[in-house]
């Protein structure tokens, strides 16, 4: 295995592009779709959880991508973790920007109105299970206040990074592949 950061650079840039694509492509159909709104709390967690899963399965894919085109099917974990954090970098910056273009500019009004239909739903719900009204007023307040865009933003940073680096980890321990010796 010749180690060479050169490789390791220019497919993190390139699978991090793509990587951000899917979840751009991803964010798209559920906002044209108004599928947060439509779906609701547990619809919003279902959405949170595939994302999750599609983002774990396409880290997954890429990495043995990478190891297979580099590394000729075999990998290190700290190799395979290298590669998969850097994935995660870029794509987080991308989506960054994305988020940033998007709140500011395309949709500005989309979380308020996000918000209000979430709690619309949320009082329904609520009201046809019986739920006491002090609890419906105290779940109410959860969606007085209206994410910013920093706050968007910061959510959208934590959640790469962290959530980048739990994804790289697991991926790294999936992918990794000694060279056996051979007598």
């Amino acid at each position: 295995m010749e180690n060479n950061s050169s490789p390791l650079l220019k497919s993190s840039l390139t699978y991090g592009i793509y990587a951000a694509l899917i979840s751009i492509f991803i964010s798209v159909v559920i906002w044209a779709g108004g599928l947060m709104e439509s779906m609701g709390m547990f619809g919003s967690a279902i959405l949170g959880v595939l994302s999750l899963v599609i983002s774990f399965v396409v880290m997954l894919v890429f990495t043995k991508n990478y190891r297979n085109k580099e590394f000729e099917g075999y990998i290190s974990f700290a190799e395979a973790f290298k590669f998969a954090i850097l994935v995660s970098i870029v794509s987080t910056i991308i989506l960054l920007v994305y988020n940033y273009i998007f709140h500011s500019f395309i949709a500005p009004d989309y979380m308020e109105n996000l918000m209000a239909t979430m709690q619309q739903k949320t009082l329904e719900f609520m009201e046809s299970r019986g739920v006491p009204d002090s609890s419906i007023d105290q779940a109410m307040k959860q969606f007085e206040e209206v994410p910013t865009i920093a706050k968007t933003l910061r959510q959208t940073l934590l959640s790469g990074l962290i959530g980048g680096a739990i994804v790289s980890l697991i991926v790294a321990a999936i992918v990794k592949k000694k060279v056996e010796d051979s007598y």
